[in-house]
């Protein structure tokens, strides 16, 4: 029997699951929203059985549907004992920025139109929790416009590329604003001198010439670079031989802005010739991309 690939996709309301259902859809996902979580094991059977054109599926599922937050961890957990390829994708969001969304659509909370907003975001968030804790992947959509947030989707479940490439993405990002919840790897480089007290480099980042110098040149810098490469040339084949499709490594400083940066253009460079991946950069953190 075939495997299909079932991704989904849950999260609060306002968090981009209509964007990164329609962004499955669009790299070749039979998508289908608000899926009673009742008709996923007979969905499943449907689709390996009776439909051998469908590799891969994707769904949004959330409170829109009463009570879900006590079935769904059992159904996906009877899913997976049953053999199926499923993977939970839960979409998350900061209060503040999940307010300020919702006041600049104007939109009412679909869970209480009645209530305040405070409240029924609160509300969801803890209905949800049940969703949340059962996923395999947590990606944070705080920071993430609609364009954004389709790149990253594509990035995460766009599968190899055109040349059956697996997708590598280093990710360079600041730990005072968090870790990015898509990294597969996480490394910490705070332990290299910073620039930002460095005169001349503190208002430009690791992208800035002179500033790649001085981390690069910095002791300790050359042999974390050889460990990671090395590293990372030892995974990247395993990874690749289980047909995974992506891996996302992140690298981590304090701001975000500088070591990280650096490092990450660094490392990328050195897998830029790598025939089992196709590399991607994205910088976090870096407010003016």
């Amino acid at each position: 029997m075939k495997r299909t690939e079932f991704v989904i996709i849950t999260g609060a309301s306002g968090t981009g699951k209509t964007t990164a259902l329609k962004t499955l859809e669009d790299i070749g996902y039979y998508a289908v929203d608000n899926l009673p979580v009742d008709l996923l094991h007979a969905f499943a059977h449907l689709v390996e059985t009776g439909h051998p054109d469908i590799s891969r599926a994707a769904m949004v599922m959330d409170i829109r549907e009463p009570d879900l937050q006590t079935r769904f961890p059992v159904v996906i957990e009877s899913l997976k004992d049953s053999g199926y390829k499923v993977i939970v994708a839960c979409l998350e969001t900061s209060m503040d920025a999940l307010q300020k969304r919702f006041s600049e659509t104007r939109r009412v909370h679909p869970l209480d139109p009645a209530s305040p907003l405070s409240e029924a975001l609160q509300r969801e968030h803890e209905l949800i929790k049940p969703l949340s804790d059962a996923a395999d992947i947590h990606i944070d959509t705080t920071d993430l416009n609609p364009h954004e947030l389709k790149k990253l989707i594509r990035r995460r479940f766009g599968g190899t590329d055109k040349d059956g490439r697996m997708v590598l993405t280093f990710v360079s990002f600041g730990y005072k604003l968090g870790l990015p919840r898509e990294a597969d790897l996480v490394f910490d480089v705070r332990f290299l001198p910073n620039p930002f007290f460095v005169e001349g480099l503190k208002d430009r980042d690791g992208r800035d010439p002179e500033v790649r110098r001085f981390i690069e040149m910095s002791d300790g810098t050359e042999e974390f670079l050889e460990k990671l490469e090395n590293f990372l040339s030892d995974l990247i084949p395993k990874y690749a031989g289980e047909a995974r499709g992506y891996l996302t490594v992140a690298i981590g400083c304090t701001g975000g802005r500088h070591r990280s940066v650096a490092v990450v253009e660094k490392i990328a460079e050195k897998f830029s010739d790598n025939t089992l991946v196709n590399v991607q950069v994205r910088h976090r953190d870096l407010r003016e991309e």
